[in-house]
């Protein structure tokens, strides 16, 4: 299948795949006597791997290692299940760290002060 072919499947725009083969990480399809890429049925199901990675907050430069695990023989579950550890503790992080600005934003609603201030007190007061 085309380039075009590809990324209608995929629901992707083909800049995408040509992206993704510019830096490694979908291998470059065989081109037919007029040049054009020729994709097979692993590119296809290599991208949708991508684009699940993608969607549980992978970086690419983090799906291009578990490839690079998988295409050189070795089975990058236990690589996956590291960053996804990883993942939920920077999700706990974040998380914390949300709510305390919620708690901030809601205490500067709560006790407007009446300040003297070069723009705005309510801003000012955060000490």
């Amino acid at each position: 299948m085309r380039i075009g072919e590809l990324a209608k499947k995929l629901g992707i725009n083909p800049k995408t795949l040509r992206y993704w083969e510019e830096i490694g990480l979908l291998p470059s399809p065989l081109r037919n006597s007029s040049g054009y890429r020729v994709y097979t049925e692993e590119h296809l199901k290599l991208c949708e791997f991508i684009l699940k990675a993608k969607s549980v907050g992978f970086k690419l430069e983090e799906i291009r290692e578990i490839i690079s695990l998988r295409f050189s023989g070795r089975t990058p579950c236990g690589c996956v299940e590291e960053r996804i550890r990883e993942k939920i503790e920077e999700i706990d992080r974040l998380i914390e760290e949300l709510r305390s600005q919620r708690k901030l934003l809601e205490s500067l609603l709560r006790e407007r002060r009446e300040v003297p201030a070069s723009v705005c007190p309510i801003i000012e007061s955060i000490g």
